[in-house]
């Protein structure tokens, strides 16, 4: 399978350069990871606290299209519980870190449905499907002079578990380094 970089692209005729399906964490770890964030100046566009379930793709048909394959992917799908186990990862570089997520056998069916369902009809611009890791990233493309700080913060960030009720397709508008990422749509899972 082909991965591309997505860093640049421009915005398709949806309005969206990339898309992906997370799972947003919720308050107050979602205000407290920001928090962590605006204080370590990331240079890139970061979506919300979340656990992606499906990482960067693009180049789709409709949206109508895909969120159909969503839906029917992630039927039947309950509320997920999600933890963090605790092991934090850093790039060589030390400018992006992350939490390992425990990979329970519902994320990763859910995972493996959405690709499954979704890669057939979109270019992939992740790396993950078959070496899924979930995590939850602190931040990315930090600047060198706040690598020290910022990992040490992250080596003391305690993430509770949480229970996440919804999938969410996201959008991101723009580029990776002057983007947003934007909510398009949410899958609520089953009771």
């Amino acid at each position: 399978m082909q991965v591309i970089d997505a860093s640049d692209r421009p915005n398709d005729q949806h309005g969206y350069s990339v898309y992906c399906l997370v799972l947003l964490a919720p308050e107050p770890i979602r205000s407290r990871i920001q928090e962590f964030r605006d204080s370590v100046r990331p240079m890139r566009a970061m979506i919300a606290a979340h656990v992606t379930a499906l990482g960067t793709f693009c180049e789709i048909g409709t949206l109508e299209v895909v969120s159909d394959r969503i839906s029917a992917a992630a039927d039947g799908t309950r509320p997920l519980s999600l933890s963090a186990n605790g092991v934090v990862r850093e790039s060589p570089d030390g400018t992006t870190a992350l939490a390992v997520v425990a990979v329970t056998e519902e994320l990763r069916s859910l995972h493996d449905r959405l690709a499954e369902a979704i890669l057939p009809i979109a270019v992939n611009a992740y790396r993950d499907p078959g070496n899924y890791m979930a995590h939850l990233t602190f931040y990315q493309a930090i600047p060198a002079t706040e690598v020290q700080r910022a990992s040490r913060l992250a080596r003391t960030f305690e993430i509770e578990d949480f229970v996440v009720p919804s999938l969410t397709l996201m959008g991101r508008v723009g580029t990776a380094s002057d983007g947003e990422g934007r909510e398009i749509r949410e899958f609520p899972f089953g009771k």
